[in-house]
């Protein structure tokens, strides 16, 4: 019997013989069965098709919208992790900023440092200089330790400094207490220089690790990882150049310079600074040392006002006569340059081909390999800071934003008012001063690529600076520390 099925019908047919009378008998006694009929299945609709498979296609689009989910998430992640290992950025910011917590500290430096993840002050109290650690979000305290008393009467002041790095300092503080001489005393005693305490102490929970001496005419001090740089002067002028270590005052290495670095006579002020990973002398005549050996990178002619400006892991110099050049970390002369670089409080690395050269009216931008100009542009702004390829400017009552791959500008704003503090940036916005309709002083939120202002925030009046410490948002005054976040 044929299938009804209708492909069944489209098929190929054998036909046989016509069957004899002993098949027909075979036939007769056993009929074949019967096929089964199957019903014809209609033609499914749209709407069919849309109510079976719609799960599926949900199940597709909340995949691909999780999946885009995560990985813009772990964008932003990524983003988030990579600004706030920049020193001198702040973390990104959720929205405007408000004021967290606030202490006391004077507008000094070396009075506010982060270390282990959080927010550490000096202070100088009725009886003592204190040391107080407070958690960055919430400023509760985690320790205080109390250095010095305060000077009493017929001593000198008392003086404390817990220098600082421009990234958190790690498990590590160190201070520097200035024990003064007696004011009324023999001439022996009088004459005799300040002694220096040097004072570590845990980051985690203020227990002190030790406590060593400096001696000499200390000319001037800073850290570098968790040692000390110390400068300090002999008897005929001349300094000796010091790294040790913090915690036991143990010496790494020590110089002392070939020539006279301080004459009173002559008014010639030995100085010492160090822009990691230089160390720059100043006075009779300019020393630029290694900071990881102490060995000497050049030596400037006498008198001779070389400047110097930190390049990662070369350097630049420039002088009235000579003009600027850029070496190698060996001192080698690489190329020349028209002006010193631009030294930037912040730099995430995202234009390393490119080196900033501030030259008064125009900034330019120089192929860091060979120094050729790759741009030039007219402007009375000073560099700032460098982030996603953009180049923070600021000068007078104006700042704005530079495009570094090319010079060109891309905004500019005119606050109304003489700029008292240099703007910041969380990666996202420039974090600027500004004013109110009424002339009160505002933190401007703009945004990096475009200049929209997103959100104004009141700040105290005499703000004097807004920093990034440890990526934390800090506003001080002359005597107040204000966190926003």
């Amino acid at each position: 019997m044929a299938d009804r099925r209708p492909a069944a019908r489209m098929q190929l047919v054998e036909v046989e013989d016509a069957p004899t009378a002993a098949d027909r008998s075979r036939l007769a006694d056993n009929p074949p069965p019967q096929d089964p009929v199957t019903p014809v299945e209609p033609p499914r609709t749209g709407a069919d098709v849309l109510r079976r498979w719609w799960p599926v296609a949900a199940a597709v689009v909340l995949v691909v919208v999780v999946v885009s989910g995560v990985v813009a998430s772990a964008r932003d992640r990524a983003f988030v992790a990579r600004i706030a290992a920049v020193p001198g950025l702040v973390r990104p910011l959720d929205a405007a900023p408000e004021p967290l917590w606030e202490a006391r500290a004077a507008l000094l430096p070396g009075t506010v440092l982060a270390a282990d993840g959080a927010l550490v002050v000096l202070a100088e109290g009725e009886r003592a200089w204190t040391v107080t650690s407070h958690d960055a979000v919430s400023g509760t305290q985690r320790w205080a330790v109390d250095l010095v008393p305060v000077s009493t009467a017929g001593f000198e002041a008392t003086a404390a400094v817990c220098p600082p790095l421009r990234s958190d300092v790690g498990d590590l503080v160190v201070c520097l207490v200035r024990h003064p001489p007696v004011l009324y005393s023999d001439d022996a005693s009088i004459q005799e220089p300040p002694r220096v305490s040097v004072v570590p102490l845990s980051a985690r929970d203020g227990e002190r690790l030790g406590d060593w001496q400096l001696r000499g005419t200390l000319v001037a001090f800073d850290r570098v990882e968790d040692d000390l740089l110390v400068g300090t002067l002999d008897a005929d002028g001349r300094m000796t150049v010091q790294r040790r270590d913090a915690r036991t005052g143990d010496v790494v290495w020590s110089i002392v310079t070939p020539v006279v670095m301080n004459d009173p006579v002559i008014s010639v002020a030995a100085t010492m600074r160090v822009l990691d990973p230089l160390i720059v002398l100043e006075g009779g005549a300019t020393i630029v040392l290694d900071v990881e050996d102490g060995s000497t990178l050049m030596t400037g002619p006498r008198f001779g006002g070389l400047q110097v400006a930190a390049l990662g892991e070369r350097f630049a110099t420039w002088a009235p006569a000579g003009g600027g050049h850029v070496h190698d970390v060996d001192g080698t002369e690489l190329f020349a340059v028209q002006a010193l670089p631009a030294q930037l409080s912040a730099d995430d690395g995202s234009e390393p081909g490119t080196i900033v050269v501030d030259e008064g009216p125009q900034m330019a931008g120089v192929d860091a390999t060979t120094g050729a100009q790759r741009w030039r542009t007219p402007s009375q702004l000073d560099p700032r800071l460098l982030v996603s390829d953009r180049l923070v400017v600021a000068g007078a009552d104006s700042y704005g934003v530079l495009d570094v791959t090319d010079g060109s500008m891309i905004w500019d704003v005119d606050t109304g008012a003489v700029l008292t503090w240099n703007p910041v940036s969380d990666g996202t916005l420039v974090l600027g001063p500004g004013t109110s309709p009424d002339g009160r002083p505002e933190l401007w939120g703009l945004g990096l690529q475009d200049g929209v202002r997103y959100w104004s925030v009141p700040l105290p009046e005499g703000v004097r600076s807004v920093d990034p410490i440890g990526g934390h948002l800090v506003v001080r005054t002359e005597n107040d520390l204000i966190v926003y976040g």
